[in-house]
């Protein structure tokens, strides 16, 4: 299959509701009009990520299939991705059920990104295995939901005895014995429960695909082994590609097809696109920086964005935050020749196939991330897929 010239466009958001202001009706609401606003302006895929307990603000999505179900009957053609589901988080079976279900209503939209999860008020109140400070055992949990779930998805009948699941549990008289004829398959002569399946399956083949979120060269290698795509976010251009090389790489050396760098792969940029950059940046350059002083930056710091190898100086840790970032094009954030400028060099530069645009960025209105959507739509794609036809040769 030929490597396309341009990303797909994908629109992330984590329904943030800054210091609460908003009742969580209207955060519904402004989402589902920024769901069919980028479905008509000719984004690829809507993006949500699941996270609990934001009594901040930040972060205040606790179940993305629900609302991935209402964008899916509201829409008709624009994907419905997750990244992602935090996995330890889910029973393995009702994650496969849920997801499948989701797959039929949507017609086959479904992308279904999964992550470790990183909050300790989550995992630890939600799923006391996946506790990060095991990393291990999180890590183990997380690849056995994965597991549970290909094979739910994948096999019919499927078993699994694992560390943390046992499918079907041993010992279990099969209570339908009164009113169907026994499938040997399913149930037992003694009449126990030996086999399983679920109803329905996802209409994708073979399943829905999957992603990984990551941001580590070994997340990458986990995302090849696994048979995963990644997303990442917080990595500067060089790690970026020292990431798609590692990935690249893992997939061959697991028996897998010969990818280019970027191939697969996915990119989240918070973005914030307007009339002139004096615009642009009055309107987003307070929201990125309260985004990563108070939130991004608390969790992971600034090292995180530099080149391999790289020390910061002095001046990148004391820069602000839009500076440090603009100047490590991680931001795509101008007008769109200025947005899709920056989009082409970071297609050259690192190959992704996938990009992700966060564009609700905390404080701003419904009405400026309307406007900033519709002009991704209107203006940079256009702009991108123009720079991008090859040039034909003079005779």
């Amino acid at each position: 299959m030929s490597k396309p010239a341009v990303p797909s466009y994908g629109y992330f958001t984590m329904l943030d509701n800054f210091e609460n202001r908003l009742p969580y009706t209207e955060v519904l609401e402004n989402f589902t009009a920024q769901a069919q606003l980028c479905e008509q302006v000719g984004f690829d895929t809507v993006w949500t990520g699941e996270h609990h307990f934001g009594h901040e603000g930040f972060d205040i999505h606790p179940n993305p299939v629900i609302t991935g179900t209402h964008v899916a009957a509201l829409t008709s053609k624009i994907r419905i991705g997750f990244a992602g589901l935090i996995a330890p988080e889910w029973h393995p079976l009702r994650l496969a059920e849920d997801v499948a279900l989701l797959d039929h209503l949507s017609g086959g939209r479904v992308d279904c990104g999964l992550g470790r999860g990183l909050s300790a008020r989550e995992l630890t109140n939600l799923s006391p295995n996946a506790d990060r400070r095991n990393s291990m055992r999180n890590e183990a949990l997380f690849t056995e939901i994965i597991e549970v779930v290909k094979k739910a998805w994948t096999e019919d009948p499927f078993t699994h005895d694992g560390l943390f699941f046992q499918f079907p549990h041993r010992g279990v008289r099969d209570h339908t014995v009164p009113w169907f004829d026994r499938d040997a398959r399913y149930r037992s002569e003694a009449d126990e429960y030996v086999g399983m399946r679920i109803v329905p399956g996802p209409v994708q083949s073979p399943h829905p695909p999957l992603w990984n979120v990551t941001d580590s060269n070994s997340g990458f290698r986990y995302s090849a082994k696994m048979g995963m795509k990644p997303i990442c976010w917080l990595r500067s251009t060089r790690g970026i590609v020292e990431a798609y090389t590692t990935y690249r790489d893992e997939v061959a050396a697991s028996g897998g097809e010969e990818l280019d760098i970027g191939q697969n792969c996915g990119l989240l940029r918070t973005c914030y696109v307007a009339e002139t950059m004096e615009e642009a940046r009055k309107l987003a350059e307070e929201p990125i920086e309260f985004l990563y002083r108070n939130y991004v930056g608390g969790y992971r710091g600034r090292n995180i964005y530099a080149d391999p190898g790289e020390t910061l100086s002095e001046a990148d840790e004391l820069a602000s935050w839009f500076d440090f970032l603009w100047d490590r094009d991680h931001l795509l954030v101008g007008t769109p020749e200025i947005v899709a400028e920056k989009i082409v060099k970071l297609k050259a530069t690192t190959g992704m196939d996938h990009l992700l645009t966060l564009m609700w960025l905390p404080g701003l209105d419904q009405s400026s991330i309307m406007r900033s959507i519709e002009l991704f739509g209107e203006q940079v794609i256009p702009l991108v897929e123009e720079s991008s036809r090859p040039v034909a040769a003079s005779s």
